[in-house]
């Protein structure tokens, strides 16, 4: 799958479900599926219908369907890498990975990702809530949404 075919099948999945929980800019959140996933085309992504990178939390997810067990990174503020084995959630397909990851920021640690209709806000706001531990996370979400856009732009 190339990646431009990953977006057709994953923005209409996220766009169905981002107005659901009152978020506002679903370019962010398809930046994140692409760029947490590879294009689809992650570990995660092909064996765990996870495309956001998602850490196991019991009961935060009602559409995941298990663990999957694997290793991760995670970056320290130093800019060094720590691995280990991770727990990740499982999904059963596509769609209840969107809605996995919709469920994951569904609680008060990602309340400033509400009602924000600015994805380079969005994206400050989700990486100061936690949610990722690259340095460069917002850099390479906003290199992800605008070169979609100059592809778009390219097509036309």
């Amino acid at each position: 799958m190339t990646k431009e075919q990953f977006i057709e099948k994953i923005a209409p999945i996220i766009v169905k479900y981002a107005s659901q929980y009152n978020i506002l800019c679903p370019s962010a959140v398809i930046a994140q599926s692409v760029l947490e996933s590879n294009g689809g085309m992650s570990e995660l992504a092909v064996n765990a219908h996870n495309y956001f990178g998602l850490k196991y939390r019991p009961n935060r997810c009602p559409s995941a369907c298990g663990i999957y067990y694997k290793n991760g990174s995670e970056q320290n503020k130093d800019g060094s890498y720590t691995t280990s084995a991770m727990q990740w959630m499982k999904f059963s397909n596509m769609e209840n990975g969107v809605r996995g990851y919709f469920d994951f920021t569904n609680i008060s640690t990602y309340k400033s990702i509400k009602g924000i209709s600015d994805p380079k806000i969005y994206l400050e706001n989700i990486k100061k809530a936690g949610y990722a531990t690259s340095l460069k996370y917002v850099e390479n979400l906003m290199n992800v949404i605008t070169e979609g856009l100059q592809d778009m732009e390219m097509k036309e």
